[in-house]
């Protein structure tokens, strides 16, 4: 009996403890521990939004409370006739506003030495008592002034008075004795947010430096770039601006909008405007750039945005939205009314409230946002906890979307902006953006610009009228569906090419799938077993097109070939049984299959647009390639076989490829090749020069391509690594060696980009395909492209775009590749590196590369359709299928 009522006293503890944890944990999220009356005393948690209101659920972005009308300052408001700004004792023309706990950081310690600039200094409670920067009077700034609680307090102002102690806003403080002390620019920016250019005189020309920056706004007017056309909600700049990797977007722009090609992917065009339309500019930043804990959570970090030789900034058109921060952030005088931070939202969210609310008011007084080309600084970002960040930035991740619709809707017709934005502020509080003290503290900003004297632009005429919105919903695809391992299809494939030819065929077959071989080559390829494997036959009647016309990888396509080859296959039993069609090289004639009713998979391993060498032929086949990827009767894929091929086709086409990538491992091992190694000889494939120089002690160099040499492929498996030099940006011999698991050894980019032993290949400008080096100049990049180079461009062109697409290549792309920087280097690697290791990894790798080959190809056979019919007609099947009456020009 008394064990009975302990255990029970004990389950009822625990069950008491645990409601007590989750009551606990509830107040912490919800803010009940810090009441309104509290927030001056610890606005590390600033006064929040009731939870309700931040839940998907409830928040619905309407009015839920009223502000007492008899509570409004600023109604019916007219600016003093008389209103000037005040004398002062100290002026100074360029401020900087910080504020900060710590001792003088890097960042601060390089803006005290600007010239011309001046300094504020904003501490808080935990802030040190005094503060030297290291400035010598003549040495660097002019003024540095430091403004420690009591400093503050003795300003006996109401609105100083009024902001809470440790907390972001105390920056407020900084704003208004800038602005009340000669300020006709301010560089609003965080402690860790360091000058790239901070030394007199060492900017070079062109370099991103402020006092740089600034000059280009010193005349009447200013050119700048403006995307062209842009009507979606939000601008995101990152992108356009150098952001190395996609998605990339800044702290506060709305999550939905972060994957969508509206938001950044407009034309940049020049735009000379009036360098006083300019209310903001806001500089970038490398190495830790402004982005979310989301970002930094899941995306790759610190990065540096591309250099770029432009320095016109860009603008943000009007009815559209960017978030800006305080971080690096130029303010000019005609916009320092909006500098005011909000106080009951954390300091994650605050900067990025203040951007959003500014940027409406804007629209109604002429201003505008700008970006710096490129980035003034680089943060050395002081320390973080991205959880916490995560749940501080909850209001960005929940509410800005419904911000960003609500302000482009908002409307005001008071005769001045001081009105304006106390409506505006009120609006935001009975919507739960803010709380009510932030509309009592923007009341007294106003009142103390008033008073000091600014003076506020005027509302101009027509205001802004919102645009049409070209928020639409994106419809996904689920790929998550499983194989249905008991279909099965027929594939046809006329690839001419060995290494698409045998990857393929062997991929499907092992996939229990059956496969017509109908190639110029017969049945002749260097690994003969892929023809004996389950399911796979040669099939030897082959039309005119295939023997003659496009048995070349760069032959040309024309109509009367594609009517030629349907009139000869229409009724053949092979091609009426198959279901689809598999081109890989070239890959551009699946237009040849095209009429036949079947399913067709594009899938390049190398150009995609092969064979087609005029502006004409290669957007035809664009145009195809767009219509096979939205078709759905029958349904088409358009594949590649390679991370470069990927890129390049999703470059020009707009269409996203589904990576079919080359594997090789199926019909090596058919082949009976495995890595089984033996002596000391290490072949070399490819070396660009005659003779090989012995660079190791341990190994001895063995060049595979000796005509009298015994060494070949077949037998590289016995040899303990492989020297490789690549000739081709994609490349099957490179395939071939990684899937049996041999260490490779590879010029490093640097030696590469000096030997340019690829750029033959790897446009279809040169004399090896197109032999014209027009076509980059008439073929443009689709706009949904999120590259920032022409992979057409040869590299004695533009050397950064050869760089950048050769980062694509197969050799790049592989992990586990040991690279070398030259030959002294390959000795010591080849001395150093643990092959054995490296072995074992790369068999962990071909076992990724083939799991994921064969789930891509099973989500591609469950959108086959089984037996097709093949049209009677040609013109029939045209007009059915595509709605045309020709494929190609004659």
């Amino acid at each position: 009996m008394n064990v009975q009522m302990s255990s029970r006293r004990r389950v009822a503890f625990l069950l008491v403890a645990a409601i007590i944890v989750l009551f606990i944990f509830y107040l912490v999220r919800t803010g009940g521990f810090f009441s309104p009356s509290t927030i001056s005393s610890d606005s590390s948690r600033p006064e929040e939004i009731p939870k309700s209101a931040a839940s998907g659920k409830t928040f619905a972005n309407k009015v839920v409370r009223q502000f007492p009308s008899a509570q409004l300052k600023f109604k019916n408001f007219a600016i003093p006739v008389s209103n000037s700004e005040r004398p002062i004792k100290r002026t100074c023309e360029r401020w900087a506003v910080v504020t900060t706990i710590f001792d003088p950081s890097e960042a601060i310690d390089r803006q005290s030495k600007l010239v011309g600039w001046c300094m504020v200094i904003v501490g808080d409670k935990k802030s040190p008592a005094d503060y030297e920067t290291g400035w010598t009077s003549g040495e660097g700034n002019s003024d540095v002034v430091y403004l420690n609680p009591h400093a503050q307090e003795a300003l006996r102002n109401p609105f100083v008075d009024a902001l809470p102690w440790n907390h972001f806003s105390r920056k407020n403080v900084g704003y208004l004795y800038a602005v009340t002390h000669g300020a006709k620019v301010i560089w609003d920016f965080d402690d860790d947010n360091l000058f790239k250019f901070w030394v007199p005189g060492a900017a070079p020309a062109n370099s991103p430096s402020i006092d740089a920056t600034l000059a280009a706004f010193e005349t009447a007017s200013v050119t700048t770039l403006h995307p062209d056309h842009h009507t979606f909600p939000t601008y995101n700049p990152y992108p356009s601006l150098g952001a190395p990797s996609m998605p990339s977007w800044p702290r506060g722009l709305p999550l939905n909008h972060v994957k969508k090609p509206e938001s950044y992917n407009a034309t940049l065009v020049p735009r000379t405007i009036d360098s006083k339309a300019i209310a903001v500019l806001q500089s970038l930043a490398d190495l830790q750039p402004d982005v979310d804990a989301i970002y930094r959570l899941i995306m790759p970090i610190p990065f540096n945005f591309k250099h770029s030789t432009e320095t016109k900034p860009v603008i943000v058109p009007e009815g559209v939205m960017t978030p800006y921060n305080a971080q690096a952030t130029l303010h000019f005088k005609p916009g320092f009314w909006a500098l005011l931070l909000p106080i009951t939202v954390h300091g994650r969210v605050s900067d990025i409230w203040r951007s959003y609310f500014a940027q409406r008011l804007f629209w109604d007084v002429g201003l505008r946002l700008g970006f710096a080309a490129r980035p003034l600084v680089m943060q050395d970002r002081n320390s973080h906890n991205i959880l916490g960040d995560l749940n501080a930035e909850e209001d960005l991740y929940q509410k800005s979307e419904f911000l960003v619709k609500f302000l482009i809707s908002w409307k005001s017709s008071a005769p001045t902006l001081v009105e304006r934005i106390e409506q505006l502020w009120v609006a935001l509080y009975e919507r739960q953006y803010i709380e009510l003290r932030d509309v009592q503290i923007v009341q007294l900003w106003l009142r103390s610009l008033v008073d000091s004297g600014y003076s506020f632009p005027s509302p101009i005429p027509n205001q802004f009228i919102p645009p049409k919105s070209s928020d639409d919903v994106v419809k996904h695809i689920d790929d998550k569906k499983s194989c249905v391992g008991s279909r099965s299809l027929t594939f046809w494939t006329s690839d001419i090419h060995d290494g698409t030819l045998m990857d393929m065929t062997s991929v499907l077959s092992g996939m229990g799938q059956k496969v017509i071989v109908a190639s110029a080559k017969g049945g002749s390829a260097p690994y003969p077993k892929v023809f004996e494997l389950p399911g796979v036959s040669v099939n030897t009647h082959l039309s005119d097109p295939l023997v003659h016309s496009l048995a070349a990888p760069n032959a040309k396509l024309t109509e009367s070939l594609v009517s030629s080859n349907f009139k000869f296959y229409q009724g053949n039993p092979k091609v009426v049984s198959t279901d689809a069609f598999v081109c890989g090289f070239p890959a551009s004639t699946c237009e040849l299959w095209m009429p036949f009713n079947k399913s067709l998979v594009f899938a390049p391993a190398h150009r995609y647009n092969l064979g087609r060498c005029t502006k004409a032929e290669w957007e035809r086949l664009n145009e195809h390639i767009r219509v096979l990827a939205s078709g759905t009767d029958p349904k088409h894929t358009i594949a590649a076989q390679n991370k470069y091929d990927l890129e390049y086709m999703k470059h020009y086409t707009g269409v996203s490829p589904v990576p079919l990538f080359s594997y090789s491992g199926l019909y090596m091992g058919a082949n009976g090749y495995s890595y089984t190694p033996g002596g000391k000889e290490v072949l070399v494939f490819n070396f660009w020069q005659d003779s090989l120089s012995q660079v190791s002690s341990r190994f001895v160099l063995k060049s595979a391509s000796k005509p009298d040499s015994h060494l070949v492929l077949d037998n590289a498996a016995t040899h303990p690594a492989v020297v490789f030099f690549p000739n081709s940006v994609s490349s099957y011999q490179f395939v071939e060696l990684y899937s049996l698991s041999i260490p490779l050894f590879v010029p490093s980019m640097r030696m590469l980009l000096t030997k340019r032993p690829v750029s033959v290949d790897r446009t279809l400008a040169g004399d090896a395909y197109c032999q014209n080096g027009a076509l980059d100049s008439v073929m443009g990049a689709h706009p949904d492209s999120n590259h920032p180079y022409s992979p057409s461009v040869e590299g004695g062109v533009d050397a950064e775009a050869e760089a950048y697409w050769l980062q694509f290549s197969d050799v790049f792309q592989f992990p586990h590749v040991v690279y070398f920087e030259d030959f002294a280097d390959l000795g010591k690697k080849l001395e150093q590196t643990d092959l054995v290791n490296i072995h074992k990894l790369m068999v962990k790798e071909n076992a990724k590369r083939k799991e994921l080959l064969l789930q891509n190809w099973c989500k591609v056979m469950e959108t086959i359709e089984k037996n097709r019919k093949v049209p009677k007609d040609y013109l029939t099947a045209l007009k059915a299928l595509y709605g045309v009456t020709q494929l190609q020009a004659e």
